[in-house]
């Protein structure tokens, strides 16, 4: 029988006994397509990315007047053979406009491990960061923990280097965007 949103329950057999519990997703869409949209999910935290894209994609096909904010997707996984999931679906968001930008980090291709943090800080990517952001654009993030800690310092270091604040103005930028919605963050351990 399924969860419900909240509901625990104890699943307890010979071999295994473990608790499990559904909890809605905090992550919502912005009101209007037009938007910036800045999605962080490396490895298994790309599943609510798509999520997302999909969603993004059936409003823009039934509001097709509407003006559509630039939509980029940080993923990372280790390597591209192995563990680049849902590239095929990524690239037909890119094809049909959904995504504008997709930003792959492989952190075991070469000797130097490269992160999605890595990628955010580039001098390119940290200014059309800065840019959505200044647009009232929307960032989700998720996966480990340890990730979303570094992504967060990485949104930190942009704020400050790219929009010349201070540490705390860059602290107090991001508090604003988280509570009113637009930094979000689902993590894990």
């Amino acid at each position: 029988m399924p969860l419900a949103t909240n509901e625990e329950r104890i699943v307890d057999n010979e071999s295994l006994k473990m608790r499990v519990f559904v909890k809605e997703s905090v992550f919502r869409l912005p009101p209007s397509l037009a938007t910036p949209v800045i999605l962080i999910g490396p490895g298994t935290g790309v599943a609510p990315m798509r999520a997302l894209l999909q969603e993004r994609q059936f409003l823009r096909k039934v509001n097709k007047e509407a003006e559509y904010g630039e939509t980029i997707l940080y993923f990372g996984c280790q390597r591209a053979d192995d563990d680049h999931i849902y590239n095929d679906e990524m690239q037909a968001f890119l094809q049909d406009g959904c995504l504008s930008q997709l930003m792959v980090a492989y952190s075991r291709e070469n000797t130097e491990k490269v992160y999605v943090q890595h990628l955010m800080t580039s001098a390119a990517n940290a200014q059309s960061i800065w840019r959505s952001i200044l647009r009232g654009g929307y960032v989700y993030v998720c996966g480990a923990t340890t990730m979303g800690s570094d992504v967060h310092a990485a949104l930190k270091g942009i704020a400050e280097s790219e929009g010349g604040k201070s540490r705390d103005e860059a602290d107090t930028l991001l508090a604003s965007m988280r509570d009113t919605g637009r930094y979000v963050q689902e993590l894990w351990n």
